[in-house]
């Protein structure tokens, strides 16, 4: 007994002399830490590259599985993967996160990266794409960890949008800038409601992207998804500039940023026998961030410069589209449209084959758009197929000027106003009369002032007359500018006009003889009602 009780007297008092850490180790006996299995699912493709970073931070908080109330103060305890192989430890016993002693489930929220939160809320700036790492926003959420279930596993999900342009073709390509623009830069992420929000007072800005030369060469951009916040996707723009030139592009409407994913297009740059250099970007598709490639074509944004323009059209040739009139970087055309409701578009060679890059009024290739007269107007390099055609309609009949500029990449049709000639007159001895009735060929008298009408035309053997404007459906059914009745053409004097009804039935022309055939200058005066012609 007296052995034993020294022996129990001998360890009390070894225990009383010891220091507190015995009695701090008996204490914590009961307390277990929180433990981040290494071995987690997490593993998804990181703004930088597909891993975790040696000394990468993420934040933890310990909450309420009912409330999302923080339990015993553990917030925003800071835990890092020393090797970058994605088992975490606290950053220092200050940050280890124990379970409540009760046993009590509770749930485990993290984010990444961590840093200083006010209100739990973490503050980041997205105008710096340098260190893409520093801004590439994650959170995980694990339920039901206690003290008897230590270890979880936590799954990180991007709560951003990645945008990753593919760069090919043979121009050398250094020193390019790209940009979108009107992207809000200043959030904050609301870490335990797991919401995004734009920072009080923020506005619109340009976001310059990360120009990468590796194993490809890339820019890409991490921003902010579209919400219902004023953040539309309408608004978005594109911009690539190189060389001192700049090349401009929208993104669709019709897709909108969704957080998680990464959106790949390809951009083509290729310099042409003259010296211009071609861009076009085409959608390759939509993918989860952890994905590779893949998913289905979305948009095709864009702007090129071109060496030809050519319009295809319902009043031209479907089939072989007509080559516009190039000064500079806007391209013109000049013409007829014969009847209401006619398309058109803009292909960049003389024929339509899908797959090949043609301008159109959106990307999305689903909706016709009506012209509005006068307007500038959009147009966006499309990748042409099946189910992305879509193009811009005239609804009236009439003489249009319709320009292109490919700098600007717009649109503008103007209506002209105008009278037409038709007759036998426009047709060589030996072809088919009624020829000379085509309207979409029919030459036009161009407005020079008020009430006068000019046209330089070669008169063929045969009889013509002026149409007021292309308003019929038959040759007999129209309003036009007529003598009294069918009179011998005479060139050097005034000959008189009458403005006849085509509801009238009647049908007068002027007669031109063999040896008046030749080119002359037209002059209609439809206030006096005369009609001059000069032999050149």
């Amino acid at each position: 007994m007296k052995k034993n009780t020294c022996f129990v007297m001998l360890a009390a008092l070894m225990l009383a002399g010891c220091n507190n850490e015995v009695e701090e180790q008996v204490m914590d006996s009961k307390r277990v830490p929180l433990q981040i299995n290494g071995d987690i699912n997490m593993l998804m493709t990181r703004a930088a590259d597909d891993n975790w970073d040696p000394q990468d931070a993420i934040g933890v908080y310990m909450v309420n599985a009912e409330n999302n109330s923080i339990v015993d103060e553990v917030s925003n305890y800071r835990y890092v993967t020393g090797e970058g192989n994605g088992s975490f430890s606290p950053d220092g016993e200050n940050n280890t996160a124990y379970f409540p002693e009760s046993g009590e489930a509770v749930n485990v929220v993290a984010y990444y990266p961590q840093g200083d939160v006010v209100d739990n809320k973490l503050s980041l700036n997205l105008s710096d794409q340098s260190e893409q790492p520093d801004i590439d926003l994650m959170s995980a959420n694990a339920v039901g960890a206690s003290k008897s279930n230590p270890t979880i596993n936590l799954e990180f999900k991007h709560r951003l949008t990645k945008l990753f342009f593919v760069i090919e073709g043979n121009v050398n390509i250094d020193g390019i800038e790209a940009k979108i623009s009107n992207q809000y830069t200043d959030i904050q992420y609301d870490i335990l409601n797991e919401k995004l929000s734009i920072a009080e007072g923020d506005t619109k800005k340009d976001i310059v992207m990360k120009y990468s030369n590796l194993d490809s060469r890339f820019t890409e951009a991490i921003v902010l998804p579209n919400n219902d916040e004023g953040n539309a996707a309408e608004d978005r723009k594109l911009t690539f500039k190189l060389n001192e030139k700049e090349f401009n592009g929208a993104i669709g409407k019709d897709t909108k940023f969704e957080a998680g994913k990464k959106y790949i297009y390809k951009v083509k740059f290729d310099q042409t026998s003259s010296g211009n250099i071609n861009v076009s970007i085409t959608g390759v598709g939509i993918t989860n961030w952890n994905d590779v490639g893949g998913g289905d074509d979305v948009i095709v944004p864009g702007t090129l410069k071109f060496d030809k323009l050519y319009l295809a059209s319902g009043f031209t040739d479907w089939g072989t589209p007509h080559e516009m009139t190039k000064e500079g970087t806007t391209f013109t055309w000049t013409g007829n449209v014969d009847n209401n409701n006619q398309d058109m578009k803009f292909t960049l060679l003389q024929k339509s084959i899908p797959g090949d890059v043609q301008l159109m009024p959106n990307m999305s290739g689903k909706e016709n758009v009506n012209v509005e007269l006068n307007k500038e107007m959009g147009a966006y390099p499309v990748i042409y197929k099946d189910s992305r055609d879509n193009k811009w309609m005239i609804t009236e009949k009439g003489t249009y000027t319709v320009t292109v500029n490919v700098e600007t990449m717009k649109v503008k049709v103007e209506k002209l106003d105008v009278v037409y000639l038709v007759g036998s007159v426009l047709v060589p001895e030996g072809g088919n009369p009624n020829d000379g009735y085509i309207l979409k060929r029919a030459p036009y008298f161009t407005k020079k002032g008020d009430n006068i009408y000019e046209l330089t035309i070669y008169l063929h053997k045969g009889e013509f007359k002026i149409l007021s404007k292309i308003e019929y459906e038959e040759k007999t059914n129209y309003d036009y500018y007529a003598p009294g009745e069918n009179t011998p053409f005479a060139p050097g004097s005034i000959m008189n006009v009458d403005y006849r009804l085509g509801k009238d039935g009647q049908d007068y022309k002027w007669q031109v003889n063999a040896d008046q055939t030749g080119t002359y200058k037209l002059t209609l005066n439809t206030a006096d009602k005369t009609l001059t012609a000069e032999k050149l």
